[in-house]
């Protein structure tokens, strides 16, 4: 007996301290280890965007995830954002991340998004894949959460009234301009018009203008199409190119067309749409008209006699001159002479024939002025002119010096030639009539024997 109390008495004492010492010193030991510590999560405590939302319109997503451990810190916190086809991050990376959540703490995030043009009007998704890890212990144990964010993408105009969100919208000329009232043939000029977009919520976009100047205008620089990114609801665009006048065109009013391709979203659909406009531009031919050939010019002329003002008239324009007159015109402004000549088609010329006969009475120096006065194709009377100059001088009289009682007359010096043939003419008359004289006398002295004529 006196050996089993004392082996109770230890007994008792190790089950004591099994019950009691045991776990102390185990928790002691284990480094803060405890099976009561809960499995720490990541949650959303909310989210905003920094400004309305509209298509193609830049904002910043701010969010916060809360620990909701209030014993273990999470780390390495990874977070990868998506905003599917109406979201797309604004530039850099899709990711964010902190080192460390405390526990019971709240993390703030911002990422940087724009909104696509065809995204749908109402709430778009943008999602947070979450991971990170945290320590039970010494062991390392990873996580992960999904999230959701719902941002809300607004119409444009969304107080316009509804009956006119959904009207097709329309491109129209709302005025141009080239320069002048008219483009004359072979003239380089600047067309320049403004394209209105006439819907009053709905924005164009990728704008194709393509321009065609038809038989009478060619485009001078570059090429025919011009490109314009967008134009905003109720907004316009101003488009300049440069265009020549053909040559050889008749004057008139030929168009300039524009054919317009756009497209647009509605409702978060894309649609497309197309326009054809017309400018009307009048055109004029400039006369080119001269003379050429006046036989008057630069000459001298006799006093009282009259003569005739031979002349040309060159039309090399394209346009036709109607009711043509010719009009001489001496230096005081006095009509000398004046004819009616008809029409002078475009590339031909008139030629006069004795149109023009004038005569000058007074002596000198004449200053004189020719001129054709026309009407163009749009009945415009115009005219144009040449000056010329000529000398009036008095008749010359080969009596004049007998007349003055002038005794010496200068005989003119006969030729060398006509001097020698008048003097063999001379020589054979006189042997001719020696001849004669000789068979008279013989006829005589045959007819009246030794008697002789005294009088021969």
């Amino acid at each position: 007996m006196k050996i089993i109390k004392p082996v109770i008495a230890v007994l008792t004492a190790v089950l004591m301290l099994l019950s009691v010492g045991l776990p102390a010193f185990a928790e002691e030991e284990g480094y803060g280890y405890s099976s009561s510590i809960l499995t720490p999560h990541l949650v959303a405590e909310g989210f905003s965007a920094d400004k309305a939302v509209y298509n193609g319109t830049a904002f910043n997503l701010t969010f916060k995830l809360k620990n909701t451990s209030s014993d273990v810190d999470v780390r390495n916190v990874l977070i990868r954002l998506s905003g599917g086809e109406a979201f797309a991050v604004n530039g850099g990376t899709d990711t964010v991340y902190a080192d460390r959540i405390a526990k019971g703490g709240t993390a703030s995030f911002s990422k940087a998004f724009v909104c696509a043009d065809n995204a749908p009007a109402g709430m778009n998704a943008i999602s947070a894949s979450v991971s990170y890890e945290y320590f039970e212990g010494e062991e390392k144990f990873s996580a992960s959460e999904e999230f959701t964010f719902s941002v809300k993408v607004n119409q444009l105009e969304t107080s316009a009234p509804s009956n006119n969100q959904n009207l097709t919208p329309q491109l129209l000329i709302s005025k141009f301009s080239f320069g002048g009232a008219e483009v004359n043939g072979g003239e380089v000029f600047s067309l320049s018009f403004t394209v209105k977009n006439n819907s009053s919520s709905i924005k164009v976009q990728n704008v194709i203008v393509k321009l065609s100047g038809g038989e009478a205008f060619v485009v001078a620089d570059g090429t025919d199409t011009v490109s314009v990114d967008s134009i905003g609801a109720k907004g316009a665009a101003t488009i300049t190119k440069a265009f020549k006048c053909q040559n050889n065109i008749p004057s008139g009013i030929y168009p300039i067309s524009a054919s317009i391709s756009y497209e647009y979203f509605d409702g978060g659909e894309k649609a497309s749409g197309s326009a054809d406009l017309v400018m009307s531009i009048p055109t004029a031919q400039p006369d080119r008209v001269s003379f050429e050939g006046i036989t008057l010019a630069d000459q001298k002329v006799t006093q009282g006699q009259e003569n005739d003002c031979g002349f040309q008239i060159i039309n090399s324009g394209q346009t036709r001159l109607s009711n043509c007159k010719v009009v001489l015109v001496d230096d005081n402004n006095t009509v000398i002479a004046s004819a009616y000549i008809g029409n002078i088609e475009a590339g031909t010329q008139f030629s006069s024939n004795y149109t023009l006969p004038v005569t000058f009475n007074s002596l000198g120096e004449k200053q004189v002025v020719l001129v054709l006065e026309y009407e163009n194709e749009d009945g415009e009377k115009k005219s144009t002119q040449t000056d010329f100059q000529l000398t009036v001088e008095e008749e010359f009289n080969p009596f004049e010096d007998i007349e003055n009682g002038e005794d010496d007359i200068v005989t003119p010096t006969a030729s060398p030639i006509k001097v020698a043939v008048i003097s063999i003419a001379a020589l054979l008359g006189t042997v001719a009539a020696i001849i004669i004289i000789v068979k008279v006398v013989k006829k005589k002295k045959a007819g009246k024997g030794s008697v002789i004529d005294e009088e021969i």
